[in-house]
């Protein structure tokens, strides 16, 4: 007899002849009433299922396939929880993504282990009623094949409260399933959690090993920060940016940026860089103080030369052009010159810092002046320089004349002593001399 469970007793009493034709069987209210009782009683078994005649290879077949992902889900379930992030992520402490990631996991009921004993019960209850014979009977062939391919493990089974039952409904509700839907509902769960574990492996591998190095570093430039009077504000940012995310790294790796490595690696070499320019500059400071004085010295030197190169070009140029008037030593050592600028600098009691931005704008009008007494000297000694070079073409015409046999051509001698007289005589008159070396030039040419 085949019994469908989703029939009420009622049903099952009218399809029963012995019950539906017996005189006075639904004679009265209390004789159903009693009856109803017995019949919502029973206990109705998952629903048989025609089977023809399976034979023993095709069951072996299956039961075999069946017990090779048995073990196959076993060894895999056992690695997985061994595996070190999986223990890491089983902990109450799990909150944000991961926890959402891993709720569909946490909250399966039966749970993945418990799942997994269902299907070993199963497999085991199978095997043991296969046998190890080579017959097998027709009755144990159609039960294994029911077994092995009907919905015949129970999964779920809840008490139905009065409240919720109507007058033919079953006390208890069972949900059962077939072994291959088990391993379905099993493989979906274990995807999940093993996506979960890779991904938050995969950023825990990447961020934490440099989370150690990191924090080493910044506890160094936090404590030169300080050496150095520096603003620590971006370091403790950077230094709360590793805390939160070692936080993260034990309750919700999941919600771990991927750029996170990336992002608190600039912001330290950011960070790296500002220090060691003001260490830099800090270490510099005695050698600029020193350099200042230099400057000073050098200021002096180049006024003393410009001046100089000024009186000896009035004296031995006639009529110079582009000469200049370098400063007094008044612009160096002046109540308001350059060295009276540098002593209070130098003298403060302030930090470092206050030093080097003072000194280093003192440095650029002191060098700016030194460019400026450069260009004078330049300027001033700029004629006495062409004579030089006059003198020097002179010469080397005077020589070629020899070494080409025009040492007795007479107006190349009246020329040649002419340009002689002219650039070794003072005042030299520079256009006259350059001139005349000029013409000496192109007729030796030709």
């Amino acid at each position: 007899m085949a019994i469908s469970r989703n029939r009420s007793g009622v049903e099952f009493a009218f399809n029963q002849p012995s019950l539906r034709d017996r005189p006075g069987t639904f004679a009265s209210f209390a004789t159903r009433t009693v009856l109803l009782a017995i019949l919502c009683s029973r206990r109705v078994g998952p629903p048989a299922i025609e089977f023809n005649a399976v034979e023993t290879r095709d069951i072996d077949m299956r039961l075999q396939r069946y017990t090779a992902a048995e073990h196959r889900i076993g060894a895999n379930l056992q690695e997985l929880e061994q595996h070190s992030v999986y223990q890491l992520l089983m902990t109450d402490a799990l909150t944000g993504a991961t926890a959402k990631a891993l709720r569909v996991v946490n909250d399966a009921d039966p749970s993945l282990w418990e799942l997994f004993t269902l299907l070993g019960t199963s497999l085991d209850s199978a095997r043991q009623l296969r046998g190890t014979g080579s017959r097998v009977s027709t009755n144990d062939r159609l039960t294994l094949a029911e077994r092995l391919s009907a919905p015949s493990i129970l999964i779920r089974s809840h008490q139905i409260p009065l409240g919720e039952r109507g007058l033919t409904g079953a006390p208890i509700r069972e949900e059962y399933i077939s072994i291959e839907a088990l391993i379905d509902r099993m493989s979906s769960l274990y995807e999940s959690v093993r996506n979960v574990v890779t991904h938050a492996e995969k950023v825990l591998r990447e961020i934490l090993p440099r989370l150690n190095s990191a924090e080493a570093t910044v506890t160094r430039l936090h404590k030169d920060a300080l050496v150095l009077g520096l603003s620590t504000v971006e370091i403790d940012r950077i230094d709360e940016t590793i805390a939160r995310i070692r936080e993260l790294s034990l309750t919700d790796p999941l919600s771990i940026p991927a750029n996170a490595r990336q992002s608190f690696d600039d912001a330290i070499h950011a960070a790296s860089a500002t220090v060691s320019e003001a260490r830099a500059s800090h270490d510099a400071l005695a050698a600029d103080i020193t350099g200042a004085s230099e400057l000073l010295d050098t200021c002096r030197d180049l006024i003393e030369q410009a001046n100089q190169h000024r009186t000896e070009t009035f004296q031995k140029i006639s009529q110079p052009v582009g000469l200049r008037q370098p400063p007094s030593l008044a612009a160096i050592d002046g109540e308001r010159g350059l060295a009276m600028k540098l002593d209070p600098i130098l003298a403060s009691n302030r930090s470092w810092q206050s030093t080097r931005r003072e000194l280093d704008s003192w440095s650029v009008g002191a060098t700016r002046l030194r460019d400026q007494l450069a260009r004078v000297v330049a300027s001033n000694r700029a004629p006495l320089e062409k004579r030089n070079e006059l003198r020097g073409r002179l010469g080397a015409f005077r020589a070629k004349m020899a070494a080409t046999g025009f040492s007795e051509d007479l107006v190349l001698r009246d020329i040649s002593a002419e340009a002689h007289n002219e650039l070794f005589t003072s005042p030299t008159d520079l256009v006259r001399a350059e001139r005349l070396v000029t013409e000496f030039g192109n007729r030796l040419a030709t």
